[in-house]
């Protein structure tokens, strides 16, 4: 009787995170007119270290974009790069009156503006948009994009907007991962209605450049290897409104990892940025541990009834989460992985405790923390 109560005080848990979740989404469903009359100015700000390979590609997804073109301009920072990366971004701004091009030094990574953050600020400080939209290097827009996450913006309480990003078709791992973003990002999106931001990714933000200003920027903001989740949380505290919008125009594509060793630095620097979440993620990990304590105790003690139910609520309450924002953004292809994805990941989340010991986090070539 006692091990049966632990087990339904568990799942009873993981259903209230499932519910919070579903609360969420449903409450995130808004769509937002894509004519404005008066249309912002924006500023794409593009960091790029050793992007040699995606640079140009991303580039032409941007100059692609259905906006005017006063009002826009495509800043693209060559953040210390050892590659060629420089070298195209010069080529392509001689030819396009659109797109400046920024060489960032090490002179400039130094306190809060090393890494990604410090390449970001360098951008914005030379920008002139009233509107700031953030996009990487591996990435591609949609031609509505821009016109899609300055939408919110109409409402002057609004100064973050976050959206969708999607993984390039290719192989079963590539699916796996495109299934893992939009998992989290659905559940972020989720948390966010909720009001709980729990995260966003970095590139596919957009934030006022008034309340960037505000905050003080990445100058103000303490440094982290999630410099998207630290503007969001900034964000919140200052009672700023922060969009969430789960649209096909303003997903952005991104390149998978190609690797087991690039995924586990993903997912490494993931969590440790998720560290600074404070109570929410850690009241997040709790309830996942308390999942793993009710999938294992019900497998020792030999309770098929028990298994059933916590294998359905992963496959079919997380699933049901990932199935609707798979619909919302159209992508119907990967509805039948779905559930295997789970699977998979679920097994994934038992090296999330050890990422979180190793505090030292090496992504693009550089070296960040102990």
């Amino acid at each position: 009787m006692t091990t049966d109560l632990l087990l339904a005080s568990s799942a009873c848990v993981y259903i209230t995170r499932l519910l919070f979740f579903f609360r969420g989404q449903w409450r995130s469903g808004r769509a937002y007119p894509l004519e404005a009359v008066d249309l912002p100015s924006v500023s794409v700000i593009v960091p790029a270290r050793n992007e040699q390979e995606n640079i140009e590609s991303c580039i032409t997804s941007l100059l692609a974009c259905d906006y005017p073109s006063h009002l826009i301009e495509i800043i693209v920072v060559d953040d210390r790069s050892t590659d060629a990366t420089g070298r195209i971004i010069d080529v392509i701004a001689a030819k396009h009156p659109t797109i400046r091009a920024l060489h960032r030094s090490e002179a400039d990574a130094i306190d809060n503006l090393r890494g990604k953050p410090g390449a970001l600020q360098f951008g914005i400080d030379h920008s002139t948009g009233q509107i700031l939209l953030v996009t990487d290097a591996d990435c591609r827009v949609h031609p509505l994009w821009i016109r899609t996450m300055v939408a919110p913006f109409e409402d002057a309480q609004t100064d973050m907007a976050c959206s969708f990003t999607t993984v390039r078709r290719g192989n079963s791992f590539a699916l796996l991962q495109d299934i893992e973003w939009l998992y989290t990002s659905g559940m972020a999106m989720a948390a966010n209605a909720n009001g709980q931001p729990l995260g966003c990714f970095g590139n596919n933000i957009a934030v006022r450049a008034r309340a960037f200003s505000d905050v003080g920027g990445y100058h103000a903001i303490s440094f982290s290897v999630t410099e998207d989740l630290a503007l969001m949380q900034t964000m919140h505290r200052r009672g700023s409104t922060i969009a969430f919008i789960c649209e096909p125009t303003c997903r952005i594509e991104t390149e998978p990892c190609v690797g087991l060793g690039e995924y586990l630095r993903q997912k490494q620097r993931w969590v440790q940025g998720g560290l600074g979440l404070g109570w929410r993620g850690y009241s997040f990990a709790a309830t996942s541990a308390l999942y793993w304590f009710g999938l294992v105790t019900s497998i020792a003690s030999a309770s098929p009834l028990w298994l059933t139910l916590f294998l359905a609520l992963r496959i079919i309450g997380d699933g049901s989460l990932i199935l609707a924002s798979a619909v919302r953004l159209r992508r119907f292809y990967l509805l039948w992985a779905i559930a295997p994805s789970l699977l998979l990941l679920l097994l994934l989340e038992l090296i999330l405790p050890v990422l979180a010991f190793q505090k030292r986090v090496v992504w693009k070539g550089q070296t960040f923390g102990k």
